[in-house]
């Protein structure tokens, strides 16, 4: 929806909204809690990914998972882009 946003405001009759993005871009240790979070979602979806046979638990090890992303993002020197949330408002 979030490119659509604008022109639903319009078509719904209110003043063009203003609007804003917000994106976390972090690396090292300060991505650590976003990575639990990916495997709080991994573990969600792991009956569906068994299911599919996308990957089995014993692949995924849900104990260490956040653990192991978070040394290879650090060994790695890499960096982590997480979502995207999108605001719209607009005075009535």
């Amino acid at each position: 929806m979030a490119d659509k946003l604008h022109a639903a405001f319009l078509a719904a009759g209110l003043p063009a909204p203003t609007m804003r993005m917000k994106t976390f871009i972090g690396g090292g240790t300060e991505v650590e809690e976003w990575l639990r979070a990916v495997a709080e979602i991994t573990a969600t979806l792991l009956p569906a990914m068994e299911k599919f046979g996308v990957a089995r638990a014993a692949e995924i090890d849900l104990a260490t998972l956040a653990e192991r992303m978070s040394q290879e993002v650090a060994q790695n020197n890499s960096m982590i882009v997480w979502r995207s949330e999108i605001g719209a408002w607009s005075p009535l």
